[in-house]
């Protein structure tokens, strides 16, 4: 199990040698994260500036409140709002980055996966599959971000066991998308994704823990988001790979 994690981190740092060998596929991979980051750095402001309006709409309740707990309570809950949605957009980052960058990061997964074999038999992509199927993450995440925003805010288990399971789940989704392109070119769907990652879960987040870690550094996932997708790509290779030539069950017609 450790050796597999760190063959998944390995994968990673290849990721990284493969765009800095190619400064095209770096730049062409930097794009959606300035466009992500931008986005979330203009909704994190725009919602700051309304947030005091929007609360006091919200809590018309302390209306006769005296002046003093009033303003107390409603910057408070105005201060909170603006960090739930940084927590959220942080937690989301990478996913949604994919989500707007995918004919880009698509591009850079084929031509690093053609660069190292490519497929055999290629099967006809659907954009519109692999757009579902990724939503369906995103969409995930989101949701569980919400029951894990609470658990952080139960004392000592929040501060502690919450933030692991987080990232943990977080990263976990960002490995299944990182690796879309091989599993699709070669006609398997996102249930096909999580069986073959789940089969080497090791190696997974050996690959994607590190690699969401750096991507929440918003500056620093300009560079990481291309050289995920490259180790990813390498990543959902290997182990289709693996898979097949292990024999698994249905390892003929996997899925």
């Amino acid at each position: 199990m450790i050796r597999d994690f760190f063959a998944g981190v390995g994968l990673l740092l290849r990721g990284f040698g493969i765009v800095f060998r190619t400064p095209r596929l770096l730049l062409l991979g930097a794009l959606p994260a300035v466009l992500t980051g931008g986005l979330l750095l203009g909704l994190v402001i725009t919602l700051a500036v309304f947030a005091p309006n929007l609360v006091a709409l919200a809590t018309p309740f302390a209306d006769g409140w005296d002046h003093a707990y009033q303003e107390v309570f409603r910057d408070l809950v105005a201060v909170a709002l603006v960090v739930g949605l940084l927590y959220l957009g942080l937690l989301v980052f990478a996913a949604a980055t994919l989500a707007i960058g995918a004919p880009f990061y698509e591009s850079i997964a084929r031509r690093v996966e053609d660069r190292f074999g490519g497929v055999p038999t290629e099967h006809d992509t659907s954009w519109w599959t692999d757009t579902v199927d990724n939503a369906k993450v995103v969409g995930a995440s989101a949701l569980l971000s919400i029951p894990l925003f609470l658990i952080d805010l139960v004392p000592v288990v929040g501060e502690t066991v919450g933030p692991v399971i987080g990232v943990c789940v977080a990263a976990w989704m960002f490995g299944l998308e990182l690796s879309v392109v091989p599993f699709s070119r070669r006609g398997l769907p996102l249930a096909a994704r999580r069986h073959v990652l789940g089969q080497r879960r090791a190696m997974a987040f050996g690959f994607a823990l590190p690699a969401y870690l750096l991507c929440l550094v918003p500056l620093l996932a300009i560079i990481v988001m291309p050289a995920a997708t490259a180790g990813g790509t390498l990543l959902a290779q290997r182990l289709l790979t693996d898979h097949i030539r292990l024999g698994r069950p249905g390892a003929e017609k996997p899925f």
